[in-house]
């Protein structure tokens, strides 16, 4: 053969193995981005999954006016600035576990009175009763100024 051809033979191969680790290369980013793929929509499902539990994942926060105190059982009206969905009336338990502040320093139940504001935040489901009946709350917070 002459010189020439062998070129052109040659040349031809390093086309070819240049076109094949094209290939490879773009195989191997198709399957990553495959599994990314399948791993983000695992993930989906199961937040979904978790979230259908009829149980808030993350704790929710409103405002509203203390009307009744029976021992641990409180009764407020949710304020105007809420949602529409926390502007009725609601009542709620205190628990052991509840969070009781005002100004970032620790309450007792017995210094809440009616007519306090307050911020309550649970993390529960809303009993569809009326008033409603709020499940898990996890920290009451007086609002007013002062006590």
């Amino acid at each position: 053969m002459d010189q020439k051809r062998k070129l052109v033979i040659q040349g031809g191969g390093v086309y070819l193995k240049k076109a094949v680790r094209v290939l490879i290369a773009g195989a191997i980013i198709a399957a990553v981005a495959v599994g990314f793929y399948l791993i983000g929509y695992k993930t989906a499902y199961d937040r979904i999954e978790e979230g259908s539990s009829g149980q808030a994942v993350l704790p929710q926060t409103f405002y509203a006016e203390i009307t009744d105190i029976s021992g641990e059982l409180f009764t407020v009206d949710g304020l105007e600035i809420n949602d529409i969905n926390f502007r009725g009336a609601f009542t709620f338990s205190i628990a052991t576990e509840t969070e009781l502040v005002w100004r970032g320093n620790k309450m007792r139940l017995d210094e809440f009175n009616i007519g306090d504001t307050i911020a309550i935040n649970f993390t529960g489901a809303v009993q569809e009763t009326y008033p409603g009946h709020i499940q898990d709350v996890v920290r009451v917070q007086l609002l007013d100024d002062e006590k």
